[in-house]
This record gives C-alpha cells, structure tokens and sequence, in this order.
C-alpha cells in the first residue's frame, strides 16, 4: 500500500494509484485536521491530486523529486493557502 495513515496524517509514498484514491478520501473525511505528508511520494494518479487539492490540506513534507514538486506544488500550495 502506497499510503500509511495515522490519526494526524497521511503518508503518500512511492506511486499512489487510483485504487487508493477511495480510501484516500474516506480518511480525509474522517480527519478533518489530518496532514499530508509528500516526502515520500514519486508519483501520483491525478484523481488522488484531485483529492488533495479538493482537500485543502497541510502539506507537511513535499517530495524529494524536484521535477514531481515542481508540478504539484503550486496546486497545493495554492489550495493550502486559501
């Protein structure tokens, strides 16, 4: 599994494929609080970005891959700002 969840938050590792996008969301319902952390994180499906970005979450770590945060970040980083 590509994602460890905790009660304070996610961790996003290695590829997040679709098939984890539903409990993705089911966590982020159930903490509301919850924090996302990227660190980890080489890839994602675009629904699961569609899901953070919907989220509005704190990012708490951001991927190690420049060339990834470099695309992910400013949908995120926006969205955690509002």
């Amino acid at each position: 599994m590509a994602i460890d969840y905790s009660e304070e938050r996610a961790i996003l590792k290695s590829v997040v494929t679709i098939q984890e996008v539903d409990d993705l969301q089911e966590w982020l319902i159930a903490h509301p609080q919850g924090e996302i952390d990227l660190g980890e994180c080489e890839h994602m499906h675009t629904a699961a970005l569609q899901t953070l970005t919907s989220a509005r979450r704190t990012i708490n770590a951001w991927p190690a891959d420049t060339s990834f945060r470099g695309w992910i970040e400013p949908l995120l980083a926006k969205q955690e700002a509002q």
